[in-house]
C-alpha cells in the first residue's frame, strides 16, 4: 500500500513538474512570437520617451530629434515653410514675434525609401495657347529641386503615413531659411548689410507644437554676425546672435483663391506669372494681385445691393505690451479701412481686437495677424507679408510698432505747425496728438497689409490753397491717398489753424476707395481670371477721370525725373505751396530756442531741433529742383488720354531755376547767431544750404539733356547753362559791385565747370561712357546722391524691406533710368569755362581790391586746369 502511495506521489510530482515545464514552454513561445511581431514603428518609439504633438501632421520630439509621421495624402501638395521670432539676443536683428522668415513654396514627393522635400523656386508656366501637348513639357521643365531627402524610418500601423527623421530640415540655415527680416535695425536705413553665419554647435531644438494646418518647431540657432558698410567695408565681424525661433511649416489652401489681375496704372502689389500664350508670342509674364480672400457671407443679399458681412474678417491682434495711450489710435487707424469696404457692400471687413486671454491663443501662429509693440530705435513702423505663391492671396500681414516711433511723431509734428499751431510749444505732445500721428501711420501700414502699395503721387494732387481751406481739408483730408509719404499740413498758416483747418490727415482719401474697390469688390457671374479684365479696365478709366485720383510709379531711387513723385512735397504747386511754408520756417528757426527751453536744461532738444529744422528745408526744396528738366512719367495702355510721358514746360523750368537763386541769396535767416552760439561747432547752416541749391541746381545738368531729347529741344543744355551763367555773374556782367554771396557761387560755378568739363582730367574722360546702360556719375553727382539719399530717409522714410521683401511695398519695379545717348556734354562746359574766363578778364580792368583779388584767383584756377590736361 505504501509503495502504491508512494508511486502516486511521485506521478504526480513528475506530472506538475512537466505541465510547469510546459507553461514555460508555452510561455517562452509566446514571449518569442510577440518579439517577432514589432515593428519598425513599434521599434522607433515604443518604450521610449517622447514628447508628441498631433494636428496637422503627428509630431515626436525624442533623443533631440524631430520625428513627423508625414501622411501619404499630402505628398505633392502645396506647402509653405517660413518663421518666427520667439526671443532674440539682439532685437537689432529681428524683434520678438516677426514673422521674418521668408515663405518658401515647397512639396514633398517619394522616392522608393525616401521623402524628398523640393522646393518650388519658379512659378510654372501656364499653358494658355500651345495645346495639351505642352502640359508634360511644360510639368517636365519645371520639376522642384529638392532641397533635403530623409530616410523612411517606418510606416504608421494603419499605413497612411511615413515616418522620417526631418531634424534638419528645421535646423538647418541658408539664404532660404534665414530667420531674419532682411531690413532691421541693425540694417542703419539699408547701409550696412548683415551676414548672418550659421553655428550648428551653438544650436538646439526646444519643442514642438502642431495645428490645424501647420506644425510648428521651436529652436535656438546661433548666429556669428558680419556688417558691412554699402556691402563692401567691414564694420564689424562675427558678432554673435542667439534667436529662439518658431519654424513652421503650413499647407496652403486647398482650394485655391481665384486671383484678380493687377494693373501697373493701379497701386497694387503684384505677384509675377509666367504664361505660354502661342508659337508666335513666347512666354509673357503677367501679374496677379495680392489680396485677402474676402468673400460675402450671403451672395444673393449682396447681389441686391445690401451690406453684408464677410465670411472671414482679417483680423489684427494688438499686443498686449502696445502703450496704453497707442492702442485706441492703432485700432481706428486699422479699422479705418472699413469705410473703404463698405463701399464695395462688405461690412466687418477688418477687426482690430486686442490679444485674446485665451491661454490657447498662439500669437506666433502664422495664421494670426500681429500688430507687435518694440522695444527699437527705429522710427518707423515695418510689415511682413507671406502670400499663396498660387494666387497672391494674403495668408499673414502684420506690423512692427518700435518705440522710437514717439519722437518721430513729436519732432513731427512740431517742426512743421509749431508756427501755426502754439499747442505743440511743449516737451509733450498731449495724448490725442501723438495718437492723431498714430492713427495716420497705421492707415498707411494697414494699406499695405491690404495690397496697396506706397504712392508718392497723391500728395501734389490737391490746390495749394485748398489746404488752408477748413471745409476742404475736414471733407478731403490734406491728401488724396494715405499711401503717400504724407507731412503734416505745413501750407496751413496761424490763422488757418485758428478757423480749424485739417493738420493731420484723419480719414481714407478718395484714391484708397478706388483701389479697394479693383482689389476687392466682387464681379459675379465671372468664372475665369482673364474674363474680369473689362470690368477692371472700366475701374481704372474711372479713376482716371477723378482729378484727385493720382498713382504713378515711384521713379529709380538713383533718378528723379517725375516732380510729382516724391516724399515730402505737398499741393500741386511748389512754388506757391513753398511760399506758404517759407514764413512757418522762419518763424520756427527764430522762436524755437525759446519755445521749447522748459526743462530743456542740457539743451539736448533744442539741439535736435535746430538740425531737424534745417533738414526740414532741405526736404522741402528738394520737389523743386525736380522740376528742372523734370518729366511727368505714366503707365498708359491702349485707349489711355494721357501720354506715357510729359515734359515740364520750359518755361515752368526756368522759372523754377529762378526762384531757387533767389531764395539761396538771402538764407541768413536759417543763421539764428543767438542760438548758434549755443549749439555745437558747425559750418553755418546758410552756407551748406546754399551750397546744396547751387549742387541741386547743376546736378540737373543731364535731366535737361534728356528732357530735351524727348520734348524736341524745348529747353535745352546750352540753355539751362547759360540761363545759370546770366544768374551767377549777373553784377560781374553789369560791372556791379560784387557781394560776398556774388563771389562765393562764382566760386561754385567756376569749380563745377571745371569738374565737369573734364579739363582736369585725362583725355580720356572727355569720350562717353556707359556700362551696361548704366552711366557713370561724376563726383559732384555722386556727393549729391549721398546727401540726398541719406535727406530721404531721416524724415519721411517708412519701411522700405531689401532683398526678397522688396516687392511687398513696391509693387512693380521702380520706373528705371534712361539715359540720353546722344555723346559727352562735357565740350559744353568746356565752352563755358572759356566763356568765363573772358568775361573775367574784362571785369578785371575796372576791379579794384576784394573783388580784383577774387577775379584774380578764378583766373589762376582755370589757367592751372587748362594747363594740367
Amino acid at each position: 500500500m505504501k509503495k502504491l502511495m508512494y508511486i502516486g506521489f511521485i506521478s504526480l510530482l513528475l506530472i506538475g513538474v512537466s505541465h510547469d515545464a510546459w507553461a514555460r514552454k508555452k510561455k517562452g513561445e509566446k514571449k518569442a512570437e510577440k518579439k517577432e511581431t514589432l515593428t519598425a514603428y513599434d521599434k522607433l518609439f515604443k518604450g521610449k520617451k517622447a514628447v508628441t504633438a498631433d494636428g496637422f501632421m503627428k509630431m515626436h520630439l525624442m533623443n533631440g530629434k524631430v520625428y513627423v509621421e508625414f501622411p501619404l495624402n499630402l505628398l505633392n501638395k502645396d506647402m509653405m515653410l517660413t518663421s518666427s521670432i520667439e526671443d532674440i539676443s539682439d532685437n537689432g536683428e529681428g524683434v520678438v514675434g516677426q514673422f521674418a522668415g521668408r515663405g518658401n513654396h515647397f512639396r514633398f514627393t517619394k522616392l522608393d525609401s525616401l521623402l524628398q522635400a523640393r522646393l518650388v523656386l519658379r512659378r510654372k508656366v501656364k499653358n494658355l495657347g500651345m495645346g495639351e501637348n505642352a502640359d508634360d513639357m511644360i510639368e517636365r521643365s519645371n520639376t522642384p529641386g529638392i532641397f533635403q531627402s530623409y530616410r523612411i524610418e517606418a510606416y504608421t500601423p494603419d499605413s497612411t503615413a511615413v515616418v522620417v527623421d526631418m531634424t534638419k530640415f528645421f535646423m538647418e540655415s541658408s539664404r532660404f531659411t534665414n530667420p531674419f527680416s532682411g531690413y532691421a535695425g541693425n540694417s542703419l536705413f539699408g547701409f550696412i548689410q548683415r551676414v548672418h553665419k550659421f553655428q550648428e554647435h551653438r544650436s538646439g531644438l526646444l519643442g514642438i507644437k502642431a495645428n490645424e494646418d501647420n506644425i510648428v518647431v521651436t529652436c535656438n540657432l546661433g548666429f556669428n554676425v558680419d556688417r558691412l558698410v554699402f556691402g563692401a567695408f567691414l564694420q564689424a565681424k562675427d558678432v554673435p546672435v542667439s534667436v529662439t525661433v518658431n519654424k513652421i511649416l503650413l499647407i496652403l489652401p486647398e482650394e485655391p483663391m481665384r486671383p484678380r489681375l493687377a494693373d501697373s496704372r493701379i497701386g497694387v502689389s503684384p505677384v509675377v506669372q509666367s504664361e505660354l500664350r502661342g508659337v508666335c508670342e513666347g512666354i509673357k509674364q503677367d501679374y496677379l494681385t495680392k489680396r485677402w480672400r474676402l468673400e460675402p457671407v450671403d451672395e444673393e443679399r449682396y447681389s441686391r445691393g445690401e451690406l453684408v458681412d464677410v465670411k472671414k474678417p482679417i483680423v489684427f491682434y494688438i499686443d498686449t505690451l502696445m502703450p496704453e495711450a497707442w492702442k485706441k489710435y492703432v485700432k481706428e487707424g486699422a479699422e479705418a479701412w472699413n469705410d473703404a469696404f463698405e463701399k464695395i457692400g462688405l461690412k466687418n471687413a477688418i477687426q482690430a481686437v486686442e490679444f485674446p486671454k485665451d491661454p490657447s491663443f498662439d500669437a506666433n501662429n502664422i495664421r494670426n495677424s500681429t500688430i507687435r509693440y518694440s522695444p527699437l530705435w527705429m522710427y518707423f513702423p515695418q510689415t511682413s507679408m507671406h502670400t499663396d505663391p498660387r494666387t497672391g492671396e494674403i495668408l499673414n500681414a502684420s506690423v512692427y510698432m518700435h518705440a522710437n516711433m514717439a519722437s518721430v511723431f513729436y519732432t513731427s509734428r512740431t517742426e512743421e505747425t509749431m508756427v501755426a499751431d502754439p499747442s505743440v510749444r511743449k516737451a509733450r505732445l498731449s495724448d490725442e496728438q501723438t495718437g492723431e500721428m498714430i492713427k495716420a501711420k497705421m492707415m498707411q501700414v494697414i494699406g499695405r497689409c491690404l495690397g496697396l502699395t506706397d504712392n508718392y503721387a497723391a500728395s501734389s494732387a490737391y490746390p495749394v490753397d485748398s489746404l488752408r481751406s477748413v471745409s476742404f481739408t475736414r471733407k478731403y483730408g490734406i491728401v488724396p491717398s494715405v499711401m503717400d509719404d504724407f507731412p503734416c499740413n505745413r501750407i496751413a498758416q496761424p490763422e488757418d489753424v485758428k478757423n480749424g483747418v485739417l493738420l493731420v490727415q484723419d480719414r481714407l482719401g478718395e484714391y484708397d476707395y478706388e483701389v479697394i474697390k479693383y482689389l476687392y469688390k466682387p464681379i459675379p457671374g465671372v468664372k475665369e481670371v482673364k474674363a474680369e479684365k473689362p470690368v477692371l479696365e472700366k475701374w481704372i478709366k474711372e479713376m482716371q477721370a477723378k482729378p484727385y485720383c493720382v498713382y504713378r510709379r515711384n521713379p529709380d531711387s538713383w533718378a528723379k525725373f517725375d516732380p510729382k513723385v516724391v516724399r515730402g512735397d505737398l499741393g500741386d504747386d511748389p512754388i506757391k505751396a513753398m511760399n506758404y511754408m517759407l514764413p512757418n520756417m522762419k518763424g520756427a528757426i527764430k522762436n524755437f530756442f525759446e519755445w521749447y527751453k522748459e526743462g530743456d536744461l542740457d539743451m539736448e532738444a533744442r539741439r535736435l531741433f535746430n538740425m531737424e529744422l534745417t533738414g526740414l528745408f532741405t526736404t522741402t526744396i528738394r520737389p523743386l529742383m525736380i522740376y528742372i528738366g523734370g518729366i511727368e512719367i505714366f503707365d498708359v495702355e491702349e485707349g489711355d488720354q494721357a501720354p506715357s510721358y510729359k515734359v515740364i514746360p520750359k518755361a515752368t523750368q526756368r522759372k523754377v531755376l529762378k526762384y531757387l537763386f533767389d531764395l539761396s541769396k538771402d538764407l541768413s535767416w536759417i543763421d539764428n547767431k543767438e542760438v548758434l552760439t549755443q549749439m555745437q561747432i558747425s559750418d553755418l547752416p546758410s552756407l551748406k544750404m546754399r551750397n546744396e541749391i547751387f549742387n541741386g541746381i547743376m546736378s540737373r545738368f543731364r535731366y535737361v539733356g534728356i528732357a530735351a531729347q524727348k520734348s524736341g529741344g524745348d529747353y535745352t543744355q546750352e540753355e539751362f547753362i547759360q540761363d545759370i551763367y546770366d544768374e551767377v555773374w549777373k553784377n560781374t556782367i553789369r560791372n556791379r559791385p560784387l557781394t560776398k554771396h556774388d563771389m562765393d557761387m562764382e566760386q561754385l560755378f567756376l569749380a563745377s565747370i571745371i569738374a565737369t568739363s573734364c579739363v582736369d582730367a585725362p583725355a580720356t574722360v572727355f569720350a562717353p561712357q556707359f556700362s551696361d546702360g548704366l552711366r557713370s556719375l561724376n563726383p559732384l553727382e555722386i556727393e549729391l546722391v549721398n546727401q540726398m539719399q541719406v535727406q530721404e530717409q531721416n524724415r519721411f522714410t517708412l519701411d522700405r524691406p531689401a532683398g526678397d521683401e522688396f516687392e511687398e511695398v513696391a509693387g512693380y519695379s521702380s520706373i528705371p533710368y534712361f539715359e540720353a545717348f546722344d555723346g559727352s556734354t562735357a565740350h559744353i562746359y568746356l565752352e563755358m569755362l572759356f566763356k568765363t574766363r573772358d568775361l573775367i578778364n574784362r571785369a578785371l580792368v575796372n576791379s579794384s581790391g576784394e573783388t580784383k583779388l577774387h577775379y584774380e584767383l578764378m583766373l589762376y584756377r582755370i589757367k592751372k586746369a587748362l594747363k594740367k590736361n
